[in-house]
């Protein structure tokens, strides 16, 4: 019987277990989409929330595209994981491809065309992979390189690639690539958060070694991280919009950080139904934000 590795990518901790199951459904949670609203004196505001996933079950993961006319995400759909894309202008949503794999985390490449995702093969490895589905089909997808247990990853300019990988404590180890695709292992024991600046010339991410958790920033000239600040409480999950402002949620509260400095509260969520957020990111233009929150049966 075959050993399938199930890396859990829709947990707070990350973790792996062997087992010889089809794997359970994950929890359930739903995309909404906010404008973001900054007055003259700088106050900001939410917009009227807009469900874009819009179906039972787990929904997550968004990253918007390079133009931010579309966000991708990571759908669950008859125990399997696919990318899906929902359009801005049209406000509907379709499958990105429709694969016999798992995939998930849908990332845009500063410098090449298509997505890159985390793919689960045969045998339960995971790796990274480049999707394209302007190609022709047999070359809309290629694994990038032969690195396994990525989870969670991103781009920085000139093709560097940041991974984290899962190690031995049940936990991740960041490792970088460039374009010969040797991997290099930076430091340990890191989040899932991996984000970039406007012009994806630092990665920030997550040291989990500290108490609390502290952002770090990063880049492929020096490999020494660089504290940038603490996050919230029990948070590892973040983005960063174009104008400098990191974001994060817990619970029903939306917190931002304007000077990199210290957080407050951006927003707290009042309906029932918009409670315990786990992961936000923004668009280009920093004027829209989308929003993970879990599902509520309406029995709760």
């Amino acid at each position: 019987m075959k050993k399938t590795l199930v890396f859990l990518l829709f947990g707070w901790q990350a973790h792996a277990e062997e087992t010889v199951q089809t794997p359970s459904a994950p929890p359930g949670s739903e995309i909404l989409l906010f404008d973001i609203h900054e007055s003259d004196d700088g106050e900001l505001s939410l917009g009227k929330a807009h469900n874009i996933s819009n179906s039972k079950g787990y929904d997550s993961q968004p990253r918007f595209s390079k133009d931010g006319q579309f966000i991708y995400y990571t759908h669950f759909e008859n125990g399997q994981m696919d990318i899906h894309q929902y359009n801005l202008t049209h406000n509907v949503s379709t499958p990105y491809m429709v694969t016999a794999e798992s995939e998930y985390s849908p990332t845009p490449m500063p410098e090449k065309e298509g997505l890159s995702v985390v793919q689960v093969d045969v045998e339960g490895d995971q790796y990274l992979v480049l999707l394209n589905n302007q190609l022709v089909k047999e070359k809309q997808t290629g694994r990038y390189s032969d690195l396994k247990q990525v989870g969670y990853f991103n781009w920085t300019q000139d093709g560097y690639l940041w991974s984290f990988v899962l190690n031995d404590n049940n936990g991740g180890d960041l490792y970088v690539q460039n374009s010969d695709k040797k991997a290099t292992k930076v430091t340990e024991n890191i989040g899932r958060s991996f984000i970039t600046d406007a012009r994806s010339e630092q990665l920030y991410f997550v040291d989990k070694k500290t108490t609390p958790w502290r952002i770090q920033k990063i880049n492929h000239k020096s490999l020494t991280p660089k504290p940038v600040m603490v996050l919230p409480m029990g948070v590892e999950d973040f983005t960063l919009d174009s104008k400098g402002r990191f974001w994060a949620g817990r619970d029903n509260t939306l917190f931002v950080s304007l000077g990199q400095q210290r957080w407050y509260i951006a927003h707290e969520f009042s309906d029932p139904h918009y409670h315990q957020i786990t992961r936000v990111t923004t668009n280009p233009q920093a004027n829209k934000i989308a929003i993970v929150f879990a599902e509520k049966d309406n029995s709760e």
